[in-house]
């Protein structure tokens, strides 16, 4: 499954850079704070976790982006025999256009939703599936680098739905490209 990705994201960038115009094409990563909503905010903690981000120049203010992360969220509850972790690997193709260092930025995708229970006395569980997913974004880049923004996202599977508000903090390097005028 992995391999598909690669080669689907290789492919994205090969396809997408060949026809971009001046923009700036540029890497990005950084942290992410997830508050779970909801249901899923009933039963879970806030979430931690990190991202990557492709952004490949199209036009003067606009980057298509390839968005791929991880965040882990612990129950709410305390209880005594065993605990219950979520994540979510999200794979997210959007498009983010600038306004002077303000963004917005919609994207939809693939998640990949994980459990595990861990139960003290007899191991642990596990499962995990897929789902369509979406998000919705905006922030603003300072120095052209510095990257504070929020989102909300939303995906699930089999009726269960893991809905959030996250915020992140991340860092930009630049990949070349024509720099917009």
């Amino acid at each position: 499954m992995k391999k598909i990705y690669m080669v689907l994201l290789a492919a994205i960038l090969f396809n997408v850079s060949s026809f971009a115009q001046k923009g700036k094409n540029q890497l990005g990563f950084g942290a992410d704070l997830s508050l779970p909503t909801s249901d899923f905010g009933n039963y879970f903690k806030t979430g931690m976790g990190g991202y990557v981000k492709g952004m490949l120049g199209v036009g003067k203010a606009g980057q298509v982006t390839v968005t791929s992360g991880y965040s882990s969220f612990k129950e709410a509850g305390d209880w005594e025999d065993y605990t219950t972790t979520v994540t979510i690997v999200p794979l997210l193709f959007g498009y983010r256009h600038n306004f002077n260092g303000f963004f917005v930025e919609p994207q939809v995708g693939y998640g990949i939703y994980g459990v595990k229970v861990t139960d003290f006395q007899e191991g642990f569980y596990t499962e995990s599936g897929g789902a369509f997913t979406w998000a919705a974004g905006v922030g603003y880049i300072f120095n052209n680098q510095v990257e504070v923004s929020a989102r909300y996202q939303s995906g699930g599977q089999q009726g269960t739905n893991f809905n959030l508000f996250g915020l992140r903090l991340g860092y930009n390097f630049s990949l070349g490209g024509s720099k917009s005028k």
